[in-house]
């Protein structure tokens, strides 16, 4: 089964761990930011999605970003520096790198996934905000919520009656 990058802001403690990981496990260059919204007391780590039909992938003249079963990547020997992925991104993604002139991105620290390895931003994440999971677990996950919600709302509902 193919697992994914599953982000849970609302198990989000603001640690900021995961930015430390992913910048530590690429000299330095963050592909996750967690934005904290004070007002609303929330934080949401924030990155690349792995889009199914990738618009960044769509419009690449040189085909540098590709997708595979695991998710988006990025080919940096193809990489003309065009930033039209930049453009394309509904979620502002990637980013140009001026010293090397080609554009980076999460790529689930592919190194780490050769060795049966999670992302390191999920390892490091002491409140599961985000998980390196199967997509099954996932959906089972959501369902256990929704469920647990109609079955407090029947027991409200008999006990009104």
């Amino acid at each position: 089964m193919v697992k994914i990058l599953y982000v849970d802001p609302k198990n989000c403690i603001s640690c900021k761990a995961c930015e430390i990981a992913c910048e530590r496990e690429h000299d330095n260059v963050n592909h996750i930011d967690v934005y904290i919204v004070e007002d609303a007391e929330v934080s949401v780590p924030y990155t690349c999605r792995h889009c199914e039909n990738a618009p960044c992938v769509t419009v690449c003249p040189t085909k540098a970003l590709y997708r595979t079963d695991s998710g988006v990547f990025v080919n940096y020997l193809r990489c003309i520096g065009c930033r039209q992925c930049i453009v394309a991104c509904p979620f502002g993604i990637p980013k140009f790198l001026d010293m090397f002139k080609v554009v980076v991105k999460c790529d689930l620290c592919r190194h780490r996934l050769a060795k049966n390895l999670p992302p390191a931003c999920a390892s490091t994440c002491p409140s599961g905000a985000i998980v390196f999971t199967e997509e099954v677990e996932v959906t089972k996950a959501k369902r256990g919520v929704e469920v647990s919600k109609i079955i407090g709302a029947v027991k409200t509902a008999k006990t009104l009656t």
